[in-house]
């Protein structure tokens, strides 16, 4: 009986560990097919048209009536810009018509908004320049610091977070709002202790690239201002000790 009972515990052991195994082969399968689907319209330099933006691990593709459908696989997008019911692809396709300028492709979303899922999934996926509206990673910051940003309508008030894989910046409109990658930011500087700019790849009218300028409400010392520095000029400290070596 004590033999049965022994064998009866390990049988049981067995099943257990071989639907926890299972259920891990669920969480990598269902990872690694993970797809999004968002009704959209595509916007015209004349008019429009509506489909499905279809995002997963092989890219991004447009799916519509006509000769409007696309798909670009990660490699063929040069950036993406995601806010709350907008999404930008910049690809290396050229515009005839406006002199070989690269062509943006710009959709709305119709139903619901881009969702922090998707936000999350294209940042994990992509190595290209990602610029995002969801700014609020689930943990605390390294620095913070009250700033105004200064646009060409004035200023809106904000904040800037320095995480360990990046920055964001919070506004009030939460479509002002962005989140950086070490990688998504080309230079940064300051002209004191209260002015600091962050010039991204986030394409410009009239190019090249935006830079964002803050006014600061506190001052920014040097060891947040070299944290940020050494991750964003990370690969060109690392290019210049090899060379020395």
């Amino acid at each position: 009986m004590i033999r049965d009972l022994k064998v009866s515990m390990k049988t049981k052991h067995t099943l257990k560990w071989m639907g926890f195994t299972g259920f891990l082969l669920l969480l990598t399968s269902t990872a690694s097919a993970q797809e999004f689907t968002l009704p959209v319209q595509h916007q015209h330099m004349i008019g429009s048209c509506k489909g499905d933006l279809i995002v997963n691990k092989d890219g991004i593709e447009y799916r519509t009536k006509g000769n409007d459908a696309r798909r670009w696989s990660y490699t063929d997008i040069k950036m993406i810009n995601l806010a709350s019911k907008d999404i930008k692809v910049s690809t290396y396709e050229s515009r005839r018509l406006e002199l070989g300028r690269d062509e943006t492709f710009e959709f709305k979303v119709l139903k619901g908004e881009v969702s922090k899922e998707v936000s999350d999934f294209l940042l994990a996926s992509v190595s290209k320049p990602l610029t995002t509206s969801f700014v609020k990673p689930d943990k605390k910051p390294t620095y913070a610091i009250e700033v105004r940003h200064r646009n060409t309508l004035g200023g809106e008030q904000g904040t800037l977070r320095v995480y360990a894989d990046g920055v964001t910046y919070e506004s009030a409109r939460s479509k002002s709002s962005r989140r950086w990658r070490w990688a998504d930011i080309q230079t940064i500087s300051r002209t004191g202790p209260f002015q600091f700019s962050i010039t991204t790849y986030e394409p410009k009218f009239g190019g090249p690239t935006k830079t964002l300028n803050f006014d600061l409400k506190e001052r920014m010392d040097d060891t947040m201002y070299d944290y940020v520095w050494t991750r964003v000029y990370k690969s060109e400290i690392s290019a210049s000790t090899d060379v020395k070596r």
